[in-house]
């Protein structure tokens, strides 16, 4: 086998002591994801003695789970809890996959490979046999362990149940309808009803518009209990009987921004303008925005003029499989409830990753675009469906791919910058800039709706000549003869080229995402390349990149983007100051609702960095902004604080954190609750920030990463496998200054949470629910910072521990380890109670679930392995009897 190839023979797999044998930790890991049919195959063994030997381990049958699910939306989880106990045989087997599949997957989705380390630890073949007396004596002890710490502890709930399952949050996009049909009080004086009849004047046959009203109409009704006519503008208002009116105007207007509108609301009238139908959209949102704020179905008499500030809000799908998603309509990225979510929210653009030649045909290799039809037609159909909430789709392009250097056999002049087997497709040749020029017009000629994309042109993956190039040095014969700028700046030139032969008005945003120092770029080579971009594309950089660090004295910078450092910083303000004299409008990629610095929430509730954040954008004169990479694109009330600063109002209405946490939740708690959020900010502001950091700690996996008595000798992998290397999660700081810095954190943060609490009792009955999403992803994130302290301090303990020549000095060691590992188990515990509540916890679309219900309550099994060594090693000590280790 291929795969058999990328097996390091020379690492052995972890050991897992807690369980009594390999075999039953394949059971209890893969328990609820996979089949007790499938597992019996894997192991040669009958489904009967797969759930005997389930039951002996205290398995409960009932939690078996949804395979179909899993294997189409959380095979990463799979493969991640498999890697270290199966070969690549029964993994295959495990999976019901091709060895094909899997290459693939390893290589193609989001870095996979990398993830896992680079190489797959050699396991042997694991069987099914029958346990001895031992081991039976072992797997009562688990037995007994799990229901004493997991029978009970959840409330009315009995073992085994849960709340909600795993991807219930799929079914859950649609916000349930929580208001009082009945206002709650009589209108004062300058306020208009819009809970009686009204008839809506509009001119029909336009989709957007259509659809936007007959989703006010339909909401509304759900809401405060009010039917609405709508009525084509041109039919007379005699055929209905009198009532009050909403007339839609849409005046063409190339002067103002699509989205702006004005609303103008008079005695027994409103009157909705705009230039384009988005416009009329928005209108209607903010309209049911009025009454939902104000808990009462009336409006406040006047004019309201609102104009977009930011013209551009693009995000990622909070549930979107990465790999190849228009290929499975059933795995549809983006369902209409999420559009319906997003777009309420304020945005207006959607992504998803793309590879051209599996898009459009490609002649130079057929066999690479099977199926592009299937994946067009899926494009198309949802940049439909998008297109009816005011959004667009655009699509990551990372072009042109490099290829294996045989696939230049017949085609040698092709052939540029070649490493690793792989050779980059010369775009200085003029075939192949007329190949991607003429692939980018074919794609939008096939999807007219297509809104636009967005480029990486540095790094990522191969594609120019210059992609990968350590220090701007490449083997290309051509593209060595030219600076790296005016390479890049002539790929994004010929996709902008391409795009706008078909459709004029696609957006096509240059990123200046790796034009950095590590590639050999100066500042005026950045300048270079902004200066020889196209007329009409958007220039986009990281808000935060390059932003230098001081923790705690330690020097650094932001890489990549962040939420503990709030941005823009000066390179990006560069980047858009050249942008600007050039004549190109610019753009922001940004995080508002999570970082790698805690992917394992939907949002981190850090209100008042995310509005620093903005209002600082405001000023910088960017008028787009991509909202998230793979992370952060939850609809949440980050994302609704975020929308408050989407607009500009004539009427000087009050927005910011204050004002919509006090609509939301009451005045009284919106005051706790911001108290709670400027607490974490400040909490926050002390992660230890590194890009190290961000890819190697615990942080993202939190207490499930299990703990080692003896150092494992793994390497920490990007946001894979943390192990105990903690000599790579450290980054630039300390042992000591990197563990300060997260009970820092998890200290402040913990004082945000009990202010939380406090806000508890004063949240209005209509916002708990709401309340208590807050209360999880702050919750959470506590427990993964804190995880992260604890298991610092556990690895330097433990070093210290085996170090130690004085009995005293290790006996003191000892105590101190187990008192961590007490710890570490209880916050393992708590998360169980948060994840089997809320189905959101642990996901993240490109890595999928970062842990099971299996894995924290393996934490348990792990924890009590370590202290029953810690405690002999006590007893012993205690004894005056030399220690083993």
């Amino acid at each position: 086998m291929i795969l058999e190839l990328q097996t390091d023979s020379e690492k052995r797999a972890l050991a897992l002591p807690h369980f009594p044998t390999h075999m039953q930790a394949v059971i209890w890991r893969n328990w609820g994801m996979v089949s007790t049919g499938r597992l019996g195959e894997v192991l040669g063994a009958t489904e009967a003695q797969i759930i005997e030997a389930a039951t002996e381990l205290g398995l409960d049958k009932s939690t078996a789970g949804n395979e179909a699910r899993w294997l189409e939306r959380g095979y990463i989880t799979i493969i991640r809890a498999n890697w270290h106990l199966l070969p690549f045989e029964q993994l295959l087997q495990l999976l019901g996959w091709t060895e094909e599949r899997l290459a693939f997957t390893l290589k193609e989705d989001d870095f996979l490979w990398i993830k896992l380390g680079s190489m797959k630890p050699w396991t042997e073949p694991v069987r099914y046999r029958p346990l001895n007396a031992m081991e039976r004596d072992q797997t009562r002890h688990i037995r007994e362990t799990i229901v004493t710490h997991f029978g009970k502890r959840t409330g009315s709930l009995t073992h085994g149940e849960r709340f909600e399952q795993p991807f219930d949050f799929l079914d859950q996009y649609r916000e349930p309808s929580v208001r009082d049909r009945v206002p709650a009080r009589k209108p004062d004086p300058g306020e208009l009803r819009l809970d009686i009849p009204w008839t809506i004047e509009a001119p029909r046959g336009n989709s957007i518009l259509d659809s936007s009203l007959e989703r006010f109409v339909r909401k509304h009704e759900q809401i405060w209990g009010t039917k609405w006519i709508i009525q084509n503008s041109s039919a007379l208002s005699a055929t209905v009987e009198h009532r009050p009116v909403m007339r839609i105007e849409i005046v063409p207007d190339l002067s103002q921004p699509a989205e702006s509108h004005t609303i103008s609301v008079g005695v027994d009238t409103i009157t909705i303008r705009a230039s384009a139908e988005t416009g009329i959209m928005r209108g209607l949102q903010w309209l049911a925005g009025q009454m939902r704020k104000r808990r009462v179905p009336y409006v406040i008499a006047g004019e309201y003029r609102r104009t977009s500030k930011f013209d551009l809000r693009i995000i990622y799908s909070y549930s979107a499989v990465y790999g190849d998603p228009l290929l499975s309509p059933e795995l549809d990225p983006y369902p209409d409830e999420l559009l319906e979510r997003l777009s309420d929210a304020g945005v207006n653009g959607i992504w998803l990753q793309s590879v051209l030649y599996s898009l459009v045909p490609w002649d130079a290799a057929p066999e690479l675009s099977v199926d592009w039809e299937k994946r067009i037609v899926g494009l198309r159909r949802l940049a439909a469906r998008a297109r009816q909430y005011g959004i667009g789709v655009y699509l990551y392009c990372n072009e042109p791919r490099s290829m294996p250097v045989p696939f230049f056999a017949d085609k040698p002049d092709w052939q540029g910058h070649t490493e690793d087997g792989q050779a980059m497709m010369c775009t200085s040749h003029p075939e192949v800039q007329k190949l991607l020029r003429g692939a980018i017009a074919r794609l939008f000629r096939e999807v007219p709706d297509l809104a636009g994309l967005f480029t990486i042109t540095m790094s990522e993956n191969w594609t120019h000549c210059y992609s990968r190039a350590a220090g701007g040095l490449t083997n290309c014969p051509r593209c060595s003869k030219r600076k790296p700028s005016e390479v890049v700046a002539e790929v994004n030139g010929l996709i902008a080229e391409g795009a706008f032969s078909e459709q004029p008005n696609a957006r096509i945003l240059c990123w200046t995402w790796g034009w950095s120092a590590d590639w050999g770029w100066t500042e005026s080579d950045i300048a270079n390349a902004i200066e020889r971009l196209p007329d009409n594309v958007i220039v986009m950089s990281t808000s935060e990149e390059a932003i230098a660090t001081n923790i705690v004295g330690v020097p650094g910078q932001v890489i990549d983007y962040s939420m503990s450092v709030v941005g823009p910083g000066e390179k990006s303000l560069q980047s858009w100051r050249t942008a600007n004299e050039r004549g190109l409008r610019t753009a922001a990629k940004v995080q508002f609702n999570n970082t790698w610095e805690c992917s394992a929430v939907p949002f981190l509730p850090v209100f008042q960095l995310l509005e620093e954040h903005l209002n600082r954008l405001n000023d910088s004169g960017v008028s787009g902004l991509l909202l998230s990479w793979t992370l952060g694109g939850y609809p949440s009330l980050n994302l609704e604080l975020a929308a408050e600063y989407y607009w500009e109002s004539e009427t000087g209405e009050k927005t910011g954190i204050n004002e919509l946490l006090r609509d939301k939740f009451g005045s009284a708690a919106g005051q706790g609750i911001a108290n709670a959020s400027a607490a974490f900010s400040r909490a926050f502001q002390e992660f230890p920030f590194d890009l190290n950091v961000l890819y190697c700690a615990p942080q993202n996996f939190g207490p499930v990463n299990l703990l080692h008595l003896q150092p494992t000798g793994f390497q920490a992998t990007m946001i894979g496998f943390p192990y105990d290397d903690l000599l790579s999660w450290r980054g630039i700081y300390s042992e000591s200054v990197f563990a300060s810095q997260f009970k820092k954190l998890s200290d402040g943060w913990r004082k945000g949470l009990q202010l939380l609490e406090k806000a508890r009792k004063l949240v209005l009955p209509d916002a708990k629910h709401e309340f208590d999403s807050l209360m999880t992803a702050a919750s959470t994130a506590h427990l993964h910072f804190h995880s992260t302290y604890l298991q610092t301090e556990f690895v330097i303990t433990r070093n210290r521990y085996l170090a130690a020549n004085r009995e005293q000095t290790r006996l003191k060691a000892c105590r101190k380890l187990m008192d961590i590992v007490r710890k570490e188990a209880d916050n393992a515990r708590q998360l169980y109670d948060i994840v089997i509540r809320d189905s959101r916890i642990g996901f993240e679309a490109s890595n999928h679930y970062y842990y099971t219900v299996q894995d924290l309550k393996e934490k348990e099994l792990n924890s009590r392995f370590i202290l029953e060594q810690l405690q002999q090693a006590e007893e012993r000590a205690a004894a005056g009897l030399p220690n083993l280790h």
